[in-house]
């Protein structure tokens, strides 16, 4: 079927779509929805639709072209209608103002003659005074006041923290004076009581703190050679027993007591030799080289070990002052028959014994020959101490 040129419903001229453009209805033979025009080829209706054949496929559906949609002008929108006019508000008239004739002042009344002056309206001004200042008057500054103050207070804390790191108080309360309690003290169990802070006990391992100086003081060696005694062998006793509890000390001089870090007596009496407590020490004031410390055994006895603790050898928590103290480098032994032996000693917290062939004396004198310097930092002492001293033998 060839399509028409002209809209078969409006008779617009066609274009090459499948819509008319001016109605929007399918063109006969382009469109398969549309009517073909009465009496057309095939119609055998008078212009129903012919029935496409069995055999022939619908075409593909698409989407009409822009060309093919209605070209119809939307209505025109009436133009809304002008709002109704407001009313003006009505004005107020202002109210009448009554305007009153001043009176004349000097004008005389009719009949009589002139009156007095009328009395005037306001009275003279007051006299005028200056306002007093009524601004506060201003303190006087007390700021320089505070700053004394502050000043002197950091100076006290400054003398303190000085007193206390460089010259004062130690682990172990060393508030004793420098000088000496000079004469023998013998120790006795009727004595004055001690009482020491908590603490560690000694060490068996070698100090690593102390100094290897040598000593400030003379040392010329024992004060006599080594020698054995006169009275010949001794046999040696079947059972031995530690003596040192019934040893009496006699001392060149004693430190003064002090107190410990918790504020606790401590004093280095001669019977701490033997009190069989290392926390506990014999101590006198500056170097003792040269010095001599006699033990009274309380009767004969043959003697098979002799032994000592060489410094203070309390340790009070992170204060060491075996390391604080003196040491004692080497000793002398001297026993009653004139056997002289001496002992060389180590930097350590123990018990350092020596080996006898067996003596019999009643006394022991202890000569120490060569002495330490004293302790370096801040628990430096000059002091000369020694914890414990043991006698191993028998007695009788």
């Amino acid at each position: 079927m060839t399509p028409p040129t002209y809209c078969t419903s409006c008779g617009h001229e066609l274009g090459i779509g499948r819509f008319c453009p001016n109605c929007g209805l399918p063109v006969p033979g382009r469109h398969p929805e549309a009517a073909p025009p009465a009496g057309a080829p095939g119609d055998s209706t008078g212009g129903g639709v012919v029935p496409p054949q069995a055999a022939d496929l619908p075409p593909a559906a698409r989407y009409p072209l822009f060309a093919d949609a209605p070209t119809v002008a939307p209505p025109p929108t009436p133009p809304s209608p002008p709002p109704p006019a407001t009313p003006p508000a009505p004005v107020t008239p202002p109210a009448p103002v009554t305007q009153v004739a001043p009176l004349p002042v000097d004008a005389p009344v009719a009949g009589t003659g002139p009156g007095p002056a009328p009395a005037p309206m306001f009275g003279p001004p007051p006299p005028f005074h200056a306002p007093a200042s009524t601004s506060p008057e201003r303190p006087r500054s007390t700021r320089w006041v505070v700053w004394l103050v502050g000043l002197v207070l950091v100076a006290v804390l400054a003398g303190l923290i000085t007193t206390l790191v460089l010259g004062g108080d130690d682990g172990d309360g060393d508030r004793a004076a420098d000088s000496a309690t000079d004469g023998a003290t013998e120790a006795t169990d009727g004595a004055e009581g001690r009482t020491d802070g908590p603490s560690d006990g000694p060490s068996d391992e070698p100090s690593d703190g102390p100094s290897d100086e040598p000593s400030d003081g003379p040392s010329d060696g024992p004060t006599s050679p080594d020698s054995g005694g006169t009275d010949g062998p001794v046999e040696t006793p079947g059972q031995v027993d530690d003596l040192s509890s019934g040893v009496s000390a006699e001392v060149p001089a004693v430190a003064p007591p002090s107190r410990d870090r918790q504020d606790q007596p401590v004093d280095f009496a001669a019977r701490n030799l033997v009190d069989g407590d290392p926390r506990t020490s014999w101590r006198m004031p500056g170097d003792g080289t040269g010095e001599t410390l006699t033990f009274d055994l309380g009767g004969e006895a043959v003697l098979t070990e002799v032994g000592l603790i060489n410094g203070y050898a309390k340790v009070d928590g992170a204060d060491n002052w075996y390391q604080g103290n003196r040491r004692l480098r080497t000793v002398q032994w001297e026993f009653d028959d004139g056997t002289r032996i001496t002992q060389d000693l180590t930097d350590r917290q123990a018990m350092q014994v020596l080996a006898l062939e067996p003596v019999r004396t009643t006394t022991v004198r202890l000569h120490l020959v060569d002495v330490s310097a004293p302790g370096r930092g801040p628990n430096g002492r000059d002091f000369t101490a020694i914890s414990e001293i043991r006698f191993v033998g028998a007695l009788g």
